[in-house]
């Protein structure tokens, strides 16, 4: 068992917390974690997230089943129907994007990601499939991993993305198979003799291929795969020695359940998803000392529960090693991290309008692909770079061409909001210093905001560059003047205008400066 954190329990280690866990934690969500207390806050974090409404259409009217603002999700699939997979696509993504946005404290969301990132399904091109999809990592995002795994097997979104559905007795195909074993459960390690990779061999990629054999995807309203007897591979199918030359016998529809049972009775399948949970929340350095003192113990802590996430990654984040202070700031923000912690953190106000909501995560979705971290548009059945190769791992999110759009990024808020929801604002810098513990004082003021976007403390000399993009060359007192002036008459608009600009200009350069990249 490693060792469970008992140091200090301030503003920076809830922030720390939170910032790992949830997509942009606000000021209050993390003063909340800090009088609550560790064990309490993570007893939020892994409580059930709220009751979500479903997707709507928000740009498509020729359904002839469901209007503008109504959900599809229970609406077959009608090919015939022009635009209709794009606007459902739309509204799906849109939708989990909003979900990131409204952020309920839970870990939910971020497990849901890391879910998406492990078990890859992209480019499916029929959003009822992956609405299902999508549903079972949400439901199992706590879960038990090797439950999961049967569900992912004979999802119609996998069979299709990986060729499962095409996979049969007398043309086996062995695509699935292989990403199961090398991937998604016991991983490949290092290759040692022919065909054979440590943890499992060839001949196990082939058996396991012909007992998955038989399912189809091709169905027109059941929302589950369908198992065709007559295309499954009813003989014996012999295991090599690394798994103990096990054999699988017919058991026709239930088949797929026994290999998944034959894979995770080895210890490594633990080993290896915590692993990927380590990269995910804390850092790509699985050292020596990292494997013996922290991915083995908390492996035995999920072979005790039988593979139920949530005990391990509870003991993973409540560790001394999580944090450590030089585990803090030292993993590049993904595309979405990057977002909302702007967006989020700093109360970006989407519009209230649900529609035009729907068109502004739209919107936004067209500046992640170009960030190359989209959701149901993962690279490869890999996942996302960052997350699996060496040695780059999360210095892939930055990059000669992605640091220019990372830059602009943050001035587009408002305009991308107001150009499709005039009334919204955005960005509402004086709204925001009003929730500050003293907004009066100009270095504390900036002391509070460095210490909620900042993974690590900022230096005299950055906080005086802030603070002369505030107030260039003026002594402090000309803050307290101005914003005092204007909390005297906040109905002025010159006054509000002028306060705004100065603002921004501090907080555009706060965002620019590297540190900003980091959590």
């Amino acid at each position: 068992m490693f060792s469970i954190y008992t140091g200090a329990w301030t503003f920076d280690e809830a922030a720390h917390l939170l910032r790992r866990t949830i997509f942009g934690p606000t000021k209050a969500r993390i003063q909340q974690a800090v009088d609550d207390g560790l064990d309490a806050t993570i007893a939020t974090l892994f409580s059930s997230p709220f009751p979500v409404d479903p997707p709507i259409y928000f740009d498509f009217e020729d359904d002839p089943l469901a209007a503008n603002g109504e959900t599809w999700v229970d609406i077959p699939f009608d090919e015939d129907i022009d635009d209709l997979a794009s606007a459902r696509a739309k509204s799906l993504s849109a939708w989990w994007y909003k979900q990131m946005n409204q952020n309920d404290q839970t870990i939910t969301e971020k497990l849901t990601l890391f879910w998406h990132n492990h078990f890859v399904v992209s480019d499916s091109d029929n959003a009822n499939l992956d609405w299902r999809y999508l549903n079972k990592l949400r439901n199992f995002a706590l879960g038990n991993f090797r439950e999961l795994t049967k569900e992912m097997t004979i999802d119609r979104s996998m069979l299709f993305y990986l060729n499962g559905n095409s996979n049969f007795k007398d043309e086996p195909n062995e695509n699935y198979a292989r990403e199961l074993l090398e991937l998604f459960t016991i991983g490949k390690g290092p290759l040692v003799g022919v065909g054979d990779y440590t943890n499992f061999t060839e001949q196990d990629i082939a058996a396991m291929a012909r007992a998955l054999t038989g399912w189809s995807a091709e169905t027109e309203d059941d929302p589950n795969a369908i198992f065709v007897e007559e295309e499954h591979d009813p003989t014996p199918k012999i295991l090599s020695h690394r798994f103990d030359n096990a054999t699988i016998q017919n058991d026709g529809e239930e088949e797929y359940k026994t290999v998944i049972d034959i894979i995770f009775g080895k210890e490594e399948v633990a080993r290896h998803i915590c692993r990927r949970l380590y990269i995910w929340f804390i850092h790509y350095h699985l050292t020596d000392t990292i494997e013996s003192e922290i991915i083995a113990p908390m492996a035995q802590i999920l072979l005790d529960n039988d593979y139920e996430i949530q005990p391990a990654l509870e003991a993973l984040l409540k560790s001394e090693h999580f944090f450590d202070p030089a585990e803090r700031g030292c993993m590049i923000k993904n595309t979405f991290d990057f977002f909302y912690s702007s967006f989020n953190t700093l109360h970006v106000a989407p519009p209230v309008d649900i529609i035009e909501e729907y068109r502004m995560w739209d919107d936004w979705d067209r500046e992640f692909k170009n960030l190359d971290m989209s959701v149901f548009n993962v690279p490869s059945v890999a996942g996302w770079k960052a997350y699996h190769q060496a040695p780059v791992f999360y210095r892939d999110w930055v990059n000669s061409a992605s640091a220019v759009i990372r830059k602009r990024l943050m001035p587009k808020f408002n305009y991308v909001i107001q150009n499709i929801s005039p009334d919204t604002k955005g960005y509402d810098w004086i709204n925001f210093i009003s929730l500050l513990d003293n907004p009066l004082e100009v270095n504390e003021m900036i002391d509070e905001i460095c210490q909620l976007i900042y993974p690590r403390p900022m230096i005299v000399e950055q906080k005086a560059f802030f603070k002369d993009a505030l107030i260039p060359g003026l002594p402090d007192f000309e803050w307290n003047v101005e914003y005092a002036d204007y909390l005297s008459d906040p109905t002025d608009e010159v006054k509000r205008e002028a306060l705004e600009n100065k603002l921004h200009d501090m907080f555009m350069v706060m965002m620019q400066v590297p540190e900003f990249q980091m959590s």
